[in-house]
């Protein structure tokens, strides 16, 4: 991998770039990576986004100002004391330093400025370059401005070059490789001070360079514990905002499934009421076009009787089309309102039986209007189909733990026990059950009548 190539990947990385070399060329020697090493701001960005991008500006201006110092202070004070050749030998390679700092810090930038909502990767952290090159030549490089600054002139504060890689290490690795580079640093710093410098004061430098590097070290982990801390707080807040997004998609379905139970509550009882009021109706008018030839004050009487049963219809539909707030049972209790369904039988309707076994008790209200549906349906099936002379409602409380609700018919009956979905009416009453933790069935056969039960708990 040649120094270019590396430079360039290095920046695409930091840039989230995803395009492979194969399909996008290979740009000049010196790419614009400048983005990323002096991150510009813009009207609007958030605050946050502004300090981030100015803390590395600050980071960057630092490391530029400590290497110039630390290549600059010793020829500077004494310009005899080196070469011309020297002198250009450390400018480049102060340059050099301060480049290949900038292009192995493109992953950290984009770690610190990362503002997009889901979180940043980790592992982003590592030099595109590889962290093995990028540290060697690092290292390498550090050591040259430090050895070539140093050539026992003093005034000089070239240990300060040897800082940036202790100061990446923490940014970038973990602490054995931390440990290693401040190792390395310190060793380099004895050998150059024993080449340069009698070796009586290397160990002074080397306690004082310790200090150096401590603080160098600790400062670092401030600020990587901070964006870690931040890192932390945008993968949460990612977790926040995907665990709303599904909450509210939550929401949307327990919306439309409540709504579909209560299209359901509604439709069941529409059909309950108004099929039970208009079959009662349908068998009087029936009765009074029977009677008008032969006794027209019976007929009228059962016009009458069909006209009460559509106003009371009517009435029922009312109520259930406004949310069904009110009930049949609202002003008389269960076995009343079954009593109340004898006296809708007329002269050609089969005779309604009602039966109550076991002392009465008050149910839930869901409970008691389930059993009166079931009630009305029986009676509506057996009016409609089952040319029965006698409908029996047996309503049992015998039971501690359940009421059982009979309806059975002495009609032609069925050849097959019919299901639940073989008709509204008893899908209806399914579903009634289902919802009270109860227990539906129909018994029929052929010639011997129709019985539907309805069990729910007490």
């Amino acid at each position: 991998m040649t120094f270019s190539t590396c430079i360039w990947k290095a920046n695409h990385y930091s840039e989230g770039m995803t395009k492979s070399p194969a399909t996008t060329p290979l740009p000049p020697a010196l790419p614009p990576w400048w983005s990323t090493a002096w991150p510009r701001t813009a009207a609007g960005e958030e605050e946050s986004l502004r300090r981030r991008k100015l803390a590395v500006r600050a980071g960057h201006l630092a490391m530029v100002f400590m290497v110039l110092v630390a290549a600059s202070v010793a020829p500077l004070s004494k310009p005899g004391a080196y070469t011309s050749a020297q002198v250009l030998g450390l400018l480049l390679a102060s340059l050099a330093y301060i480049f290949w700092n900038l292009i192995g810090t493109t992953g950290v930038v984009t770690l610190v400025l990362w503002d997009k909502p889901e979180a940043p990767p980790l592992q982003q952290r590592a030099p595109r370059c590889g962290s093995m090159i990028f540290f060697t030549v690092q290292v390498i490089l550090a050591a040259a401005v430090y050895w070539w600054s140093d050539r026992g002139v003093l005034p000089n504060l070239n240990w300060l070059a040897l800082l940036p890689p202790v100061a990446y290490a923490v940014f970038m690795l973990e602490w054995p490789g931390i440990g290693l580079h401040a190792a390395l640093m310190l060793g380099i710093l004895v050998a150059a001070f024993g080449r340069w410098h009698p070796w009586s004061q290397a160990f002074s430098a080397a306690l004082a360079f310790s200090f150096a590097i401590f603080f160098t070290i600790v400062f670092s982990l401030l600020a990587v514990q901070s964006e870690k801390a931040r890192s932390e707080v945008m993968r949460l807040a990612a977790e926040l905002r995907a665990a709303n997004r599904q909450l509210r998609e939550y929401a949307v379905q327990a919306e439309e499934l409540s709504a579909t139970r209560e299209r359901n509550r509604i439709a069941r009882e529409i059909h309950d009421s108004l099929g039970h009021f208009l079959t009662v109706a349908n068998m009087q008018l029936e009765a009074a076009r029977v009677l008008q030839p032969t006794d027209p004050a019976q007929a009228v009487q059962a016009v009458n009787k069909a006209q009460a049963y559509i106003q009371e219809g009517l009435q029922d539909v009312r109520q259930s089309v406004a949310a069904l707030r009110q009930s049949p049972l609202d002003d008389k209790t269960l076995v009343q309102a079954l009593h109340s369904l004898e006296g809708a039988a007329s002269a050609e309707a089969p005779q309604v039986i009602v039966t109550i076994q076991g002392p009465p008790r008050r149910l839930s209200p869901p409970a008691e209007l389930s059993l009166y549906r079931a009630a009305q349906e029986g009676l509506t099936n057996a009016r409609r189909h089952a040319n029965a002379s006698q409908v029996v409602i047996r309503l049992d409380f015998q039971s501690p733990s359940q009421v059982t609700l009979t309806v059975a018919d002495d009609g032609r009956g069925a050849e097959t026990t019919p299901n639940a979905r073989s008709g509204f009416g008893l899908r209806g009453l399914q579903e009634r059950a289902h919802l009270l933790g109860g227990n539906f069935s129909v018994q029929t056969a052929n010639g011997h009548g129709f019985a539907l039960k309805l069990e729910v708990p007490a």
